[in-house]
């Protein structure tokens, strides 16, 4: 654990957009295909209809891929500033820089989600658009069609997740040498309390638009 977090977390940070753009690639090109859409949206639009938005669909995916390194970058920055604040509160000794790479390190878990998310559908595979959007493993997963705005929040309680809060405690708890208790308690204060006014954030303007 100590070699990983010491590894250059620039260097990480490319490498992980790298590997994160490589394999959305992957999951783009292996699950949206032409058919797909014609079954989500065959008995309610017209072929026409259906393939401008084929065209819109796979205008949009390519601009995706560069955008992918800025999201990656605001998410952790938002994860680090929250842990960071927390720090600055409790007067620890820890850098925003270390708090950087506590959150850069620990998003390692989601890569694996989109590798296991490819390798869950390629093998079950999939019938409308809708499924592709479901996080398998999920309790959205368990409770299927639900309010629109439910379904951000009820996404987040996934086992991708618990392991990303783990991942979080376990480094921060490396980095000021105290018990991973106390690390995940401060994480849940921390790093939890943000998550949460996001959360009420979104769910706030799914409401506002829907």
């Amino acid at each position: 654990m100590e070699v990983y977090l010491k590894f250059s977390p620039f260097y990480f940070f490319c490498l992980y957009c790298a590997s994160f753009i490589f394999f959305t690639f992957a999951f783009n090109y292996i699950l949206y295909d032409d058919a797909l859409f014609y079954k989500s949206f065959g008995e309610i639009l017209g072929v026409d209809r259906i393939n401008t938005i084929i065209e819109k669909q796979s205008f949009f995916l390519k601009i995706s891929y560069f955008l992918i390194p800025i999201f990656l970058f605001l998410k952790i920055f938002f994860t680090s500033t929250c842990i960071a604040t927390g720090v600055l509160i409790s007067e620890q000794n820890l850098k925003f820089s270390q708090c950087f790479n506590i959150a850069l390190k620990a998003e390692i878990v989601f890569l694996f989600e989109l590798i296991i998310k490819i390798n869950y559908f390629s093998i079950l595979g999939v019938n409308s658009l809708e499924e592709i959007n479901i996080r398998p493993f999920s309790v959205l997963q368990l409770l299927g069609n639900i309010e629109p705005w439910m379904s951000y929040p009820v996404s987040i309680l996934n086992i991708y997740e618990l392991t990303y809060w783990f991942f979080l405690a376990l480094f921060f708890s490396n980095c000021i040498k105290k018990s991973f208790g106390y690390s995940l308690g401060f994480i849940a204060k921390t790093y939890g309390v943000g998550l949460l006014l996001w959360i009420v954030f979104v769910v706030y303007i799914t409401l506002f638009l829907f």
